[in-house]
């Protein structure tokens, strides 16, 4: 038997090892809520990166493409304006201020903006240029007098969008255009103009010449170019009616030639102009692709009886984002 003592001992041991059961199960239920309460943030959190984010993102960055097609669509028309005042009053002495959003917003710890590069190309060989040549008869002593002119450059917005389509505009030559991984089209047209009556053609064109040094700024902020009119020459090219036996008409041939990284969508456009416009493909006029990629066409205007040609000389500065 065990002694009073022993009887109080025992049952001290016994007490104290049912309180250090209670504690232990107090902070296992702790333990275990804590966890339950973390497991339904981090489902919620998942949640919000894996659906909201993406969607939030993709909104941001088809905003910022909006922005840019507005932007650019500024850009032509403040040339445009530049190009029709010279016309109208013979002075170049404006500038023109453009900004251009280079990329798009973020959202605060979940993702960071997408940023965006401007480059901006004065005449360049491989990648924009334009070449416009043909014959034409001043007068009856000079029937075939040679214009070879070349120009060209463009402005180019790279956009490597992580959600939403990666594009690439560009205004070129008085167009701007847009390129992806599905297709290229004209967004906003040239000043390219076709018409035809009877046996006559007219034909009237606005070369834009880019100059300056060659720029490049990438980052998620704005930049801007300031644009300037250096010069513009304006020339009316007409056929010539001439004895020489008989009444002899001599029509214009126009050759143009396209450097460009917009093959496809200048071919379009130009291939669906003329074909509006009347004129029969082989017979008015010639398109060829010399390189697989398209990034050089060549247009023969066979039958072309008054030919207006503008060239636009403008020097554009990209300003620091």
């Amino acid at each position: 038997m065990l002694t009073p003592r022993e009887c109080r001992l025992f049952s001290k041991k016994d007490k104290g090892r049912l309180l250090h059961r209670e504690r232990d199960e107090r902070g296992v239920a702790s333990t275990v809520g804590t966890i339950m309460a973390l497991l339904v943030f981090l489902t919620f959190l998942t949640l919000f990166t894996n659906s909201y984010v993406p969607v939030w993102m993709t909104d941001n960055e088809r905003a910022h493409m909006n922005t840019a097609f507005n932007q650019f669509g500024d850009l032509k028309g403040k040339v445009d304006n530049l190009v029709v005042m010279a016309q109208v009053t013979g002075s170049t002495d404006m500038s023109l201020y453009a900004p251009i959003t280079l990329g798009a917003a973020g959202i605060p710890v979940f993702a960071s903006p997408t940023a965006g590069q401007l480059n901006y190309m004065p005449l360049n060989q491989e990648k924009s240029t334009v070449r416009i040549k043909f014959n034409y008869g001043l007068d009856i002593n000079h029937p075939n007098l040679l214009v070879d002119s070349q120009g060209g450059g463009m402005v180019e917005l790279y956009a490597p969008n992580r959600y939403y389509v990666e594009q690439r505009i560009a205004y070129e030559n008085g167009a701007i255009l847009v390129k992806q991984a599905d297709g290229q089209l004209v967004r906003a047209f040239p000043s390219f103009e076709v018409n035809r009556e009877g046996s006559n053609v007219s034909f009237s064109f606005t070369e834009i010449d880019f100059v300056g040094k060659n720029a490049s700024m990438a980052g998620t902020g704005i930049t801007g170019l300031n644009i300037d009119l250096i010069y513009l020459d304006r020339q009316t090219y007409t056929n010539l009616s001439f004895p020489s036996g008989n009444q002899v008409q001599v029509s214009l041939n126009i050759a143009i030639t396209l450097h460009t990284l917009y093959g496809k969508a200048w071919f379009n456009y130009l291939n669906e102009t003329l074909h509006d416009s009347g004129l029969v493909n082989n017979i008015d006029y010639k398109m060829q692709v010399m390189k697989s990629d398209y990034s050089v066409i060549t247009l023969n205007l066979k039958t072309v009886s008054t030919f207006v040609y503008n060239k636009a000389t403008v020097e554009v500065a990209v300003q620091n984002a």
